[in-house]
């Protein structure tokens, strides 16, 4: 239980930075770098997408436990990158539904404070988050349990997060290598 709330503070701790990514007023969240195909908002704006999209599946994995329907299990990839915590980059590609669609930093800060508060509600669920034994389906890693659901979330976040830093370390290296105007 002690390890759900860790996690469970760690993700609140990483939409906050996403958070404050798309309420950034600067240049920078809107930047292109040769880092990666999306700017920091754009992979502000998915995880808001994926977010929402995987706590449904976390709730419906709640549900089906509560009626004894487990559900198929985990794919060996989803095993693997849940243990270590990481997912490689440039391999996967995000189901249509999570691509970012070009919303305006107003939007995706919204999205992103109603993400926040729906997974700080998860905070009063951690018991039955760690009892829960339905399953509901990823995309890619099969059939996850709400406590693997909320790795995931974790997990996900961690990725995006680390690219979104670099894409600001770019960004910050292209402004000081600038010639002063």
């Amino acid at each position: 239980m002690a390890d759900l709330e860790t996690l469970h503070r760690r993700i609140l701790a990483q939409v906050d930075e996403l958070l404050a990514v798309a309420e950034d007023p600067g240049p920078f969240p809107e930047a292109r770098t040769r880092v990666s195909g999306w700017c920091a908002l754009e992979h502000a704006e998915h995880m808001a997408r994926a977010d929402e999209a995987s706590l449904h599946q976390l709730e419906r994995a709640l549900e089906r436990g509560r009626s004894g329907d487990a559900g198929r299990g985990i794919t060996l990839a989803g095993r693997g990158i849940l243990a270590l915590g990481w997912i490689p980059r440039g391999v996967g590609k995000s189901p249509e539904v999570s691509r970012p669609a070009g919303s305006e930093r107003a939007r995706v800060a919204a999205d992103l404070r109603a993400v926040r508060e729906r997974t700080a509600a998860l905070g009063a669920r951690l018991d039955e988050l760690a009892a829960g034994r339905g399953r509901a389906s990823h995309p890619f890693f099969g059939g996850l349990t709400p406590a693997r659901w909320l790795r995931f979330l974790w997990v996900h976040h961690h990725h995006h997060l680390k690219i979104v830093r670099d894409v600001r370390a770019a960004f910050e290296a292209e402004a000081r290598a600038r010639p002063a105007a």
